[in-house]
């Protein structure tokens, strides 16, 4: 017989099918970012304590110039692959998001990039005022003369006129897994993510191959931090080994305390990749226990890359997530509401849907969170977004932020102070920006 816990959990979940009918808080006109000359892709965006807005996106470029052709080309050389080769560019808002400056390129070396949607560059303020990056780069390693991907930073300490020179912050070792790896990689740290916690430390955490023998093993999880706004970092160390989705970007949030709180995917024994939550504790500052945030078992011979995104307010942890085993395959939301112990019932984010993906998560005012992602439901594939309030449930039904014939896809938020979200995407080949809800 079920008990009354499981039977409480199951009324929450179908309530949460049943898309409330009041509407979505408003979100302003949208606002062009990148140029006509680039293939714009993969935003992130980020507030800083001034109130001021960076959107950070990466660029293929001119389709037609020479360097990219012969990228092109090799990349066809390897069919199916990981190869990429791009720039990076940023645009800053000093006036709240009414207007933004012109794109300024933050890679000093041309392509240098790596990165797909999948494996997005990331942007964050300190709460100086410092504007910091994070993103993979395309190096190769001396000895044996092949490609391996390498986690690099820069930050701003001008408010993104300049950058600094970059700085690899994970180790090149003699790892050699090209034969395994897509694109022949000898090594991989990528598929990470970077956050500025509210004392100013900047943390920085990738998936790493350097612990793997072959194909069959899973990655580990390594990291830096910088306790100085990112002038120095320590060595990189193992932050949560083995186990690790090899390919599924990973995510950060912070909670008052500062602590750092990591969404990853974790490959278990008989095959499941979990959506999984957890919190650094103790002396060393490493994370803890990963705990499911629940779903249908999604089991995969291969890597989702898909996400964990997650945000904290107390012991209140938001969670959202794409999952391929439901039917239709779309991204779940679920809440922990005694400090990531444990998740309440997950639920869809977009009932109706044909499908739905890419979620992104940003705490707001009046307690509130806000999510969004893109779906294919009445058309083609669009930005889609709803409150949710202090429980995790949501207060409104999915609202349309585009429309017209352009695929728009890959959101990302951040937290506004007059209560609102700032959102980030790609619509066709532009980088878009637009404030989501009413200020308080």
């Amino acid at each position: 017989m079920p008990n009354q816990t499981t039977i409480a959990l199951a009324v929450l979940a179908a309530l949460a099918l049943v898309a409330p009918a009041a509407a979505a808080p408003p979100a302003t006109t949208p606002l062009a970012l990148s140029t006509d000359e680039q293939l714009a892709l993969a935003p992130d965006v980020a507030v800083g304590p001034g109130g001021e807005i960076a959107v950070l996106w990466l660029a293929k470029g001119n389709p037609e110039s020479a360097a990219a052709k012969a990228a092109e080309a090799d990349r066809a050389k390897h069919g199916h692959t990981h190869l990429s080769s791009m720039n990076l560019y940023v645009a800053v808002s000093k006036d709240g998001g009414a207007s933004f400056g012109a794109p300024l390129r933050v890679n000093r070396e041309d392509n240098e990039v790596w990165g797909f949607a999948v494996s997005r560059p990331r942007v964050a303020y300190g709460p100086g005022g410092t504007l910091h990056i994070a993103y993979p780069a395309n190096e190769t390693q001396p000895q044996l003369g092949k490609p391996v991907l390498t986690a690099r930073y820069t930050r701003s300490t001008d408010g993104g006129a300049s950058f600094e020179v970059p700085r690899r912050l994970s180790t090149v070792t003699d790892a050699d897994l090209a034969q395994v790896i897509h694109g022949g990689f000898a090594s991989v740290a990528a598929f990470g993510t970077m956050g500025v916690a509210p004392n100013g430390d900047v943390h920085l955490v990738w998936i790493d191959t350097r612990d793997m023998k072959s194909g069959a093993d899973n990655a580990s999880i390594y990291g830096v931090v910088s306790h100085d706004d990112g002038r120095t970092f320590t060595q990189d160390r193992v932050e949560a080994a083995g186990g690790v989705c090899p390919c599924c970007q990973l995510s950060l949030a912070f909670d008052a305390d500062s602590r750092p709180w990591l969404g990853s995917r974790l490959v278990t024994p008989d095959g499941v990749r979990a959506s999984t939550v957890a919190r650094a504790d103790g002396v060393d500052g490493s994370f803890g226990t990963r705990v499911s945030t629940g779903g249908a078992p999604w089991k995969i011979d291969g890597c989702p890359l898909k996400p964990t995104v997650l945000a904290v307010r107390g012991d209140t942890v938001y969670t959202a997530v794409h999952n391929g085993a439901e039917d239709p395959p779309g991204v779940l939301l679920a809440v922990s509401r005694n400090g990531g112990a444990s998740f309440e019932a997950a639920y869809p984010a977009h009932p109706g849907a044909q499908v739905s993906d890419a979620p992104a998560i940003a705490l707001a005012g009046g307690d509130r969170a806000v999510v969004a992602w893109h779906a294919k439901a009445d058309g083609p594939r669009r930005i889609f977004y709803r409150t949710l309030d202090a429980a995790g449930q949501p207060l409104d039904a999915p609202s349309t932020l585009t429309s017209g014939d352009e695929t728009a896809q890959h959101p990302a938020l951040a937290s506004r102070h007059d209560g609102r979200v700032q959102i980030a995407w790609q619509q066709g080949d532009l980088i878009y920006t637009a404030i989501i809800g009413p200020a308080e």
